[in-house]
């Protein structure tokens, strides 16, 4: 498992490195992925840890995908 802390080092990472970082998910799991750009879903997919749908269409997130607020 991916420690807060962890978490932290990937996000303050990845908005230095890409300049922004859209938003952070959890697929219904509880992993985490996130998503670039404008941070909405414009696909769908699967998560790579345990093949649950992840993403979505049109801005909009799979029902089973919710906002991992704690890592924003």
């Amino acid at each position: 498992a991916v420690s807060n802390e962890e978490k932290a080092a990937v996000y303050a990472a990845m908005a230095h490195d890409f300049r922004g970082t859209g938003h952070w998910y959890y697929c219904e799991n509880g992993h985490p992925f996130t998503i670039g750009e404008c941070g909405t879903p414009m696909e769908t997919s699967q998560c790579p840890q345990c093949g649950s749908p992840v993403g979505g269409q049109d801005h909009q997130a799979v029902s089973s995908v919710r906002r991992a607020t704690d890592l924003e």
